[in-house]
């Protein structure tokens, strides 16, 4: 058995594919049915498989925001960078997974394509109650929320990331 075996198990495509589900769900719906563009989907996947950040951000009210999360939690965008650049194989995973299971769609157009999330709730047989997951989930429609107020550059300036 491989040392990281539980930390492969998490990130296996059909959680990352229900937590994009999440995101993109929750993202449409505060900016107004607006679809999230391939790269939010990257910065999803490194806070969502970060320990700290799914600590902090799983039960914060929606209304607080991203910038609260990181004052309180610093560590949150400390190596996310290189989280995001390790991770960017299992965002594109998770998106074929999704979109070839049909819970997500995904939208061509000029640019980067978009994924909406597809139905109004993930099926019952992928609707997880394992703590954990649960809190992926969590923090992944906190995410779509937060994610949703400003435009991508605005963003990756607050995270201190680069694309």
């Amino acid at each position: 058995m491989r040392a990281d075996h539980e930390e492969l198990v998490l990130r296996n495509p059909a959680i990352t594919a229900c937590a994009f589900w999440h995101f993109a769900r929750n993202f449409a719906e505060s900016a107004e049915g607006k679809a999230p563009t391939l790269p939010y989907f990257f910065v999803v996947v490194g806070m969502t498989f970060h320990r700290a950040t799914v600590d902090k951000v799983r039960r914060m009210l929606f209304d607080s925001g991203i910038t609260k999360a990181i004052a309180e939690r610093p560590d949150i965008v400390a190596g996310l960078q290189e989280r995001i650049e390790t991770y960017a194989p299992t965002a594109l995973t998770g998106l074929q997974v999704g979109a070839s299971s049909g819970l997500l769609l995904r939208e061509g157009g000029a640019g980067f394509p978009s994924f909406r999330a597809e139905g109004p709730d993930l099926p019952k047989p992928l609707r997880q109650t394992v703590s954990d997951i649960t809190d992926i989930y969590g923090t992944a429609r906190r995410m779509g929320s937060w994610f949703a107020e400003d435009d991508f550059p605005t963003l990756c300036r607050r995270l201190m990331i680069e694309f």
